[in-house]
C-alpha cells in the first residue's frame, strides 16, 4: 500500500525550498559544486574537473528542447527554472514524467548510456538555465575521480527510488489520493506549474483534477468557517 510519506523520499519532488534563495544568488558553477558537497565531499581537482567538462545552457519558457526520437546525450543540472520530461500518449495526451526543480539533475539514463532515441521530450516551463555534460566527459569524470563517482551513485540510487515510488503512486492512488498527496508535499510547485501539467503528471484529466480541487477548496473554505 502506498504511504504519503513516501512521496517526501522523491528527491525530483522534493523542491526543497531550505535554501534555494540563498544557493540561487551564487554563480550556477558554484550551485553546482554546493548541491553536490550535499551528497558527498570532493577535492579541489575535483571542482575543476566538474568546472571544465560542465557547459552552461539557456532555454526560454515553454521551449522544448530535446525532442522525442532523439538521442538524450547530455545529464542537465538546472540551476533556475522548471523542467519537465514528458511524453505522448498512443491517444495524443501527454505524460509529465518528471518535473524539475533547481538544484536537480534531468536526462533519459537509458538514452543517455547506450545511445538510444529518448521516448522523452525535455521542455522548459520556466525561463531556464541549465549545466550539461556530455556522455564522453562524464564517462572520463567519473573514471578519474572516485569521490565524483560516489556521489554519481547515489543521484542514481534517488533516481531509481523515485520511479519504484512514482509507480506506486500512479497504480495505488484515486485521483482524490493524488491530488491530495501532490499538494500536501508540494505546496510551492502547485504555484508554478499550470493545471493541465499537473494533471497529466497525476496521470488524469484536466477536468477531473479541476473538479477535485474546487471541491478542496470547497471544504478548505467550510473547515475555516466552522473554526470561526
Amino acid at each position: 500500500m502506498y504511504k504519503e510519506k513516501n512521496l517526501i523520499e522523491i528527491k525530483s519532488l522534493n523542491f526543497f525550498y531550505l535554501s534555494v534563495k540563498h544557493f540561487l544568488m551564487q554563480e550556477p558553477f558554484d550551485f553546482l559544486i554546493s548541491c553536490a558537497q550535499k551528497i558527498g565531499p570532493l577535492s579541489t581537482q575535483d571542482v575543476a574537473e566538474i568546472k571544465r567538462c560542465f557547459t552552461l545552457h539557456s532555454v526560454k519558457k515553454n521551449e522544448v528542447f530535446l525532442h522525442a526520437g532523439q538521442p538524450c546525450n547530455r545529464i542537465y543540472f538546472v540551476v533556475n527554472g522548471l523542467i519537465r520530461t514528458y511524453h505522448l500518449n498512443p491517444n495524443g495526451s501527454e505524460f509529465t514524467r518528471v518535473v524539475v526543480p533547481e538544484g536537480q539533475f534531468c536526462t533519459v539514463l537509458a538514452s543517455f548510456n547506450d545511445h538510444l532515441s529518448s521516448p522523452a521530450y525535455f521542455q522548459a516551463l520556466e525561463e531556464a538555465q541549465l549545466l550539461g555534460i556530455t556522455e564522453h566527459d562524464f564517462r572520463k569524470l567519473v573514471l578519474v575521480s572516485p569521490k565524483i563517482q560516489n556521489i554519481y551513485l547515489k543521484i542514481l540510487e534517488d533516481y531509481q527510488n523515485f520511479h519504484i515510488h512514482r509507480m506506486e503512486f500512479l497504480t495505488q492512488c484515486n485521483p482524490r489520493q493524488k491530488i491530495k498527496i501532490f499538494h500536501k508535499e508540494n505546496p510551492g510547485l502547485v504555484t508554478r506549474l499550470s493545471k493541465k501539467v499537473i494533471a497529466s503528471y497525476l496521470q488524469i484529466t484536466p477536468e477531473t483534477y479541476s473538479r477535485y480541487l474546487k471541491n478542496f477548496n470547497m471544504n478548505s473554505l467550510c473547515n475555516q468557517t466552522s473554526a470561526e
